[in-house]
């Protein structure tokens, strides 16, 4: 399992859920990670993890509305390891999802904070990555972990929806112009994968979205380390021709609208002028 062996590989936002599952899957395959997150013991954990199964990892203290600290872990990896070949850029609130809300209803202050968190901080990682890319020479790989919302959009929670449709683009024009420096981009659209937490569990006791979700057309939930297997192939050189692809990775999800979600409510006030729009 050497697909990644010499690269060094900076995860923002790998002290849980996907991004861990990608740190760890990243180290088993060769990669020297550089764990990112908030919580230093969740961090410290993962490098442990990955040091156990015999990989290499460091943990840098990274907070995505902060932009000196995930510069500061691009500096970190680049002094401890003398290079930078790939960034996962992994973050979505999915508490945020909480003052997420229908367009009319969102306030600016919300908009702001949600796009700072799973937008800019993507934003944040390759212009910090990248930079450390080329001064490299050596080129390298960017993933950004988008979603099926940024394919298809997600009624009530408009804020996400944008975010990860504008991380898409930004995949796309990023992959065009760096490609004369060896630098691929791509993205995933992720579905409904289980995380763990308490948001995670409120929506699967939801049991009109619980009963629907069981409906992909690959009949499971999504787990982390299936996202992650996705990220190592496309930051290892077998992805070495492939750049500026969005890759569905959501049991076939974006192939047919069919899954029922749980309602987005109609704004109090204001009757439906078109009775049989969807709810959902």
């Amino acid at each position: 399992m050497d697909r990644l062996r010499d690269k060094v590989v900076l995860v923002v936002g790998s002290t849980m859920g996907i991004g861990r599952a990608i740190a760890q899957a990243a180290g088993a395959e060769g990669a020297r990670v550089v764990v990112t997150g908030r919580t230093e013991q969740s961090g410290l954990d993962v490098v442990r993890q990955i040091a156990e199964a015999g990989g290499e990892a460091i943990y840098a203290r990274v907070d995505v509305t902060d932009p000196a600290t995930i510069e500061a872990a691009v500096k970190t990896a680049v002094e401890r390891y003398g290079r930078l070949d790939g960034v996962v850029n992994n973050v979505a609130g999915m508490n945020l999802n909480r003052i997420d809300q229908r367009i009319t209803e969102l306030s600016l202050e919300d908009w702001n904070l949600i796009l700072a968190t799973d937008l800019t901080s993507a934003f944040l990682g390759m212009k910090y990555g990248i930079r450390a890319m080329l001064e490299g020479g050596h080129g390298g790989a960017v993933v950004n972990i988008a979603s099926e919302a940024g394919l298809r959009g997600m009624n009530g929670l408009e804020g996400y929806t944008a975010s990860k449709g504008a991380m898409l683009a930004m995949t796309r024009s990023v992959a065009s112009y760096y490609a004369r420096y060896d630098v691929r981009c791509n993205a995933l659209a992720v579905g409904f994968v289980n995380t763990g937490g308490e948001r995670m569990n409120e929506l699967l006791a939801d049991p009109v979205f619980a009963g629907e979700i069981q409906r992909h057309h690959l009949g499971h939930i999504g787990k982390p380390h299936e996202v992650a297997a996705a990220a190592v192939f496309l930051l290892s050189d077998e992805a070495a021709y492939i750049s500026g692809v969005t890759l569905p990775v959501d049991a076939g999800a974006v192939a047919a609208s069919h899954i029922v979600r749980p309602a987005a409510p109609d704004i109090p006030g204001f009757p439906r002028l078109r009775p049989h729009a969807p709810e959902f």
